[in-house]
């Protein structure tokens, strides 16, 4: 005989298996759910990892690729020539260290010569069959020269009417482009002797000059371009003043009669300075 159960039981039973099919899928739906945001934050992180390596890629690349430009930038400024005013104390850095990177003679040749006898003398290397790269280096000291001390002679031709080319072309002859010992211990780049009254002065003697002759030691070298000018506007030079500025051959005659130098050719000299390197030129800028 079959035992029929209440319809009641079969609710309560249905209701048991609902109960655990429920709790069954909802912990499955939790597991899924944690599994899924795992996934998301792993795959999200690789994303993330991917694109910061790449940008980061991109930046190097692009400073790989942009940064000799900004070396080539940097250094040409750092050789760009700095106008000295009159109570700026920077000196002027030594022109050796502003050289064009020439090739260093180990045999010395290059140092028998002074820098401005291919200047004075442009077919001189050929000539004597010396190494034309020696003369293009000796030029090159010459014209590092000029780069560095053209706009100081601009503005002392603005100031005191004296023609930058002969400021430069005296230079020039007066230090060797600025190697001389004079130029290089006591910044006198053009010779400049200490007065006979020469308040606050400093003086030194060199032991290739006559024991009398003292010269004058600048703290920088735009001090001695300054007392060049004014050694120019002195009433020993002040009728150079009535020239054109732009006539660098009188001035260069007129220094000369006015006993500025005792070589006879010095007026020959400083004319052939102005015309090898052009530094003409720089008279139009007056």
């Amino acid at each position: 005989m079959t035992k029929t159960l209440p319809i009641s039981w079969h609710f309560a039973q249905a209701g048991a298996m609902s109960a655990a099919l429920a709790s069954k899928l909802s912990i499955s739906w939790f597991k899924l759910f944690v599994l899924s945001m795992l996934a998301y934050i792993f795959f999200k992180k690789d994303i993330s990892i991917e694109f910061t390596m790449g940008a980061q890629s991109h930046r190097v690349g692009e400073q790989a690729e942009v940064s000799p430009a900004r070396v080539e930038e940097n250094t040409k400024m750092s050789i760009l020539p700095a106008v000295f005013h009159e109570n700026e104390e920077v000196a002027a850095k030594p022109v050796a260290e502003i050289k064009s990177a020439k090739p260093k003679w180990k045999d010395r040749t290059a140092n028998t010569f002074s820098n401005l006898t291919f200047v004075l003398s442009p077919d001189y290397a050929e000539r004597k069959g010396i190494d034309p790269a020696i003369a293009e280096e000796k030029i090159a000291v010459c014209k590092d020269y000029v780069a560095r001390f053209a706009p100081v002679a601009i503005e002392e031709m603005r100031q005191f009417g004296i023609p930058a080319s002969i400021t430069l072309a005296q230079g020039l002859l007066e230090s060797n482009a600025g190697d001389s010992r004079l130029s290089v211990e006591s910044n006198n780049h053009f010779g400049i002797k200490c007065r006979t009254k020469c308040r606050g002065c400093t003086c030194r003697n060199y032991t290739d000059d006559s024991v009398f002759d003292m010269f004058r030691v600048f703290d920088t070298p735009w001090q001695s371009f300054r007392e060049h000018s004014k050694l120019l506007n002195s009433a020993r030079y002040r009728h150079l003043q009535r020239l054109d500025v732009a006539d660098y051959k009188a001035w260069a005659h007129g220094l000369k009669k006015a006993g500025y130098a005792t070589d006879k050719r010095y007026a020959e000299k400083v004319i052939k300075i102005i015309e090898e390197l052009r530094l003409y030129r720089y008279d139009q800028q007056a």
